[in-house]
């Protein structure tokens, strides 16, 4: 798209609008030429405006300890070329680097609500004409971090940004019992509630791994797949997790990945381990020409019909048309139930790659599936961020989309969880992203069949990730015991095997540690890491 020096913008100005429910003092306002700097009781922003723009900045906070959100209004003047006919504006966590943006139309000010106070935020606008040419972005105007990270946002969990590697030899049980903790002031016991569950990416000739996690987050139990071939050949453990005989504690299922230049693995395997991580059975997908081209299954877990028991979905990968089978378990028995499929033609004869989830997004007390759907290499339009809402007997509920319209047309994968971050009763959708997607995933609020944004999160302190993949695989569930639920992101290939925990809404998704998972030598090779979180296991 080419750009238009005319519609460069003049100048940008900064105002800070306090969200706290605390007593201010009264606001200065001071001129500021380039890039200077305001200090006023040790809240700094960098202008990073032209010559006599004004920044307002709330000059102390006093009262309690302030929340962990606050609205930030920026204003800019408008361009005085006629064929202007609206503003973009930008923000993010790293400069340079923004979200999807605003379009406020016409607008000179908008505001930014509950933005994080423990991050630091840079914002920038572009003008655009009818044509849908672009202007330069303006200059870029920072706001620093308002209180430190240090703060406790949550008092069911304490908070640190360290990072914290649990990276002993697959298989090494040493640190389970004789391990010592380095911070214990820093990290509480999780009072019962879920696990943190992982798996390994793919990884030739001692694949398989699966890491379970302790209450205060070091490490627990070593698990693997329980097919040698498999583990030698790639050893994929795409991780879920559910309720699948009623007893109130989570099973796991182990869906596996593809294996290049193989016809018998995985074939449409899974493995379903029992709540304490013992095998159970083995499934296969019912559809033997699918089996033998691809083979790899997508695992999920629902209660599709409200009888207090998952069913087991299993999403098929490449050439799978979009198709997911639902299996039910009786009598230890696992059972072909029914074949659900995405509604969308066109991908499903062009990829046909499902990620399923679930939970009950319409409150009838059954859950409901959202399927991802995975990249197109020579055609991004399709999926373009796309997912789809089915109900759990197999009806089109609704479409979604990832609010980023640059992402979606560079690769456009979606790979959704649901869970509820604010502790009302209600889920909401979360959407991590595929390469490219520079470390951002999207919280979506369901409203009577009409998904709409409610947040963008980023993960921290890794631009190098994020600029080479910045994928996100998202999971969810209650790790501290209150009514909300935290957010746990894993990272793809070259993640590093680092994941990252963020805390529920409440706390405005505060990001209090980064965990790596695996041995160095996985680490640095592939760092691939799957996710989940297993609730009832106390």
């Amino acid at each position: 798209m080419k750009k238009r020096d005319k519609h460069k913008l003049t100048r940008l100005i900064f105002l800070l609008v306090a969200a706290f429910a605390l007593t201010l003092f009264s606001t200065n306002s001071t001129s500021a030429n380039s890039n200077a700097q305001v200090q006023t009781d040790g809240l700094s922003d960098t202008a990073g405006a032209t010559s006599g723009a004004t920044i307002l900045v709330d000059q102390k906070i006093i009262g309690a300890e302030p929340t962990a959100t606050a609205n930030v209004t920026m204003e800019w003047d408008p361009n005085q070329e006629d064929s202007v006919t609206g503003y973009l504006l930008y923000y993010g966590n790293a400069s340079g680097k923004y979200l999807p943006p605003i379009d406020v139309g016409l607008m000179t000010t908008h505001t930014i609500h509950d933005l994080s106070t423990k991050q630091k935020w840079f914002f920038a606008v572009k003008a655009y004409d009818a044509d849908g040419n672009q202007s330069d972005y303006s200059n870029e105007v920072t706001k620093e971090q308002l209180i430190d990270t240090s703060v406790t946002a949550s008092s069911a969990m304490s908070f640190t940004h360290n990072p914290l590697a649990l990276n002993q030899d697959f298989g090494d049980e040493s640190n389970s019992s004789s391990r010592t903790n380095p911070q214990p002031e820093n990290i509480q016991e999780n009072s019962g509630a879920g696990k943190i569950v992982a798996g390994t990416g793919p990884w030739p000739s001692n694949g398989g791994w699966i890491k379970t996690l302790t209450d205060d987050y070091f490490h627990d139990h070593w698990s693997r797949s329980g097919w040698p071939y498999y583990n030698n050949l790639s050893g994929e453990s795409r991780v879920a997790r559910g309720d699948i005989d009623g007893d109130g504690k989570d099973e796991i299922i182990i869906g596996m990945g593809p294996v290049s230049g193989d016809q018998i693995a995985p074939s449409g395997h899974f493995q379903v381990l029992d709540d304490n991580y013992r095998h159970l059975f083995w499934g296969q997908v019912k559809w033997w020409g699918y089996n033998e081209e691809n083979g790899e299954t997508w695992p999920a877990c629902g209660d599709l019909d409200g009888d207090g028991k998952d069913e087991i979905l299993i999403g098929l990968g490449k050439g799978g048309m979009g198709i997911i089978e639902v299996f039910t378990v009786s009598n230890n028995q696992l059972n072909h139930f029914s074949w659900i499929s995405s509604s969308w033609d066109e991908y499903n004869s062009a990829q046909g790659e499902v990620r399923p989830t679930s939970g009950d997004l319409d409150g009838d007390g059954k859950d409901d599936i959202i399927v991802g759907f995975g990249p197109i290499a020579d055609n991004p339009e399709i999926p373009g961020g796309t997912y789809e809402i089915i109900s759990g007997d197999g009806m089109h509920m609704a479409w979604g989309e990832v609010g980023w319209n640059d992402y979606n047309q560079l690769n456009g994968e979606s790979r959704p969880v649901i869970g509820d971050l604010n502790g009302d009763g209600t889920n909401e959708i979360i959407i991590g992203l595929g390469a490219g997607a520079n470390g951002a995933f999207e919280i979506q609020k369901y409203n009577d069949g009409n998904p709409t944004n409610q947040a963008w999160l980023e993960t921290p302190w890794w631009q190098e990730y994020n600029e080479t993949s910045g994928e996100t695989r998202p999971a969810v569930g209650n790790l501290d015991g209150d009514e909300a639920d935290e957010l746990v992101i894993a990272l793809g290939p070259g993640g590093g095997g680092w994941i990252h925990l963020f805390d529920d809404q409440e706390s405005g998704y505060n990001h209090y540690i980064s965990l790596q998972l695996w041995p160095e030598e996985y680490n640095l090779n592939n760092g691939a890491s799957w996710v989940t979180i297993q609730e009832g296991t106390e």
